[in-house]
């Protein structure tokens, strides 16, 4: 049997404008977030892309660890964004999932050093050092498809995130990147749910003042 519909209760997409998600089951909103960036023109989403990058690259520096990700198609900053990081000078780490539990995290070479790992998703060829590798990281980017406006994160549903931050140095910064449409006034949330330090959009950084650095 499907899921029982309440028919008082408004179509999913009238409640994402209104802004009426808070209540909303995760599986329910995250295909209709997703689908507003798909429905963007390439061209729109490249410049947004770009802009994310402007400004992620603004807050990189030299010899910086950032535990990164590998971007799919349909993700805020787009295909480049290991490269703009890369460029900055700062040491990138990426995620390698396990059968379960946390990340582990295996250093970044540049793309043809990328294989095919756990669901497909791109990994360099290194073996992966422990969960506890993510405590070298300065600048965590942590994948999202919506943030709300306290930092609550709405992701692809797998759970490896929020099993990964606690394990973060508390002076490291936990930023995602999303579309300025996708930040939205509250997204569902669960206790195990780590929320994060900023959201970059194509707008800038949008910073939830939970962060405190190390100096």
């Amino acid at each position: 049997m499907g899921n029982t519909v309440d028919a008082d209760q408004p179509p999913i997409a009238s409640r994402l404008a209104r802004g009426q998600t808070a209540d909303m089951d995760k599986s329910e909103l995250r295909p209709i977030v997703r689908a507003r960036r798909a429905a963007v023109p390439p061209a729109v989403r490249a410049s947004r892309d770009a802009a994310i990058l402007d400004h992620l690259g603004a807050l990189v520096t030299a010899r910086m660890v950032v535990c990164a990700f590998v971007p799919d198609d349909d993700e805020a900053g787009g295909p480049e964004m290991l490269a703009r990081v890369a460029d900055c000078g700062a040491r990138i780490l990426l995620p390698v999932s396990p059968a379960v539990g946390p990340l582990g995290w295996s250093q970044y070479a540049g793309p043809a050093d990328l294989q095919s790992g756990r669901f497909g998703i791109p990994v360099p060829s290194a073996p992966p050092g422990g969960p506890e590798t993510i405590a070298e990281a300065d600048l965590v980017l942590v994948p999202a498809v919506a943030v709300d406006r306290r930092g609550n994160r709405l992701g692809r549903g797998g759970g490896y995130y929020d099993r990964s931050l606690s394990l973060a140095r508390p002076d490291a910064r936990l930023l995602a990147l999303v579309d300025s449409e996708n930040v939205l006034d509250a997204v569902p949330t669960e206790d195990h749910d780590r929320p994060v330090d900023g959201v970059i959009t194509e707008d800038g950084l949008l910073d939830f003042g939970t962060w405190h650095s190390a100096e």
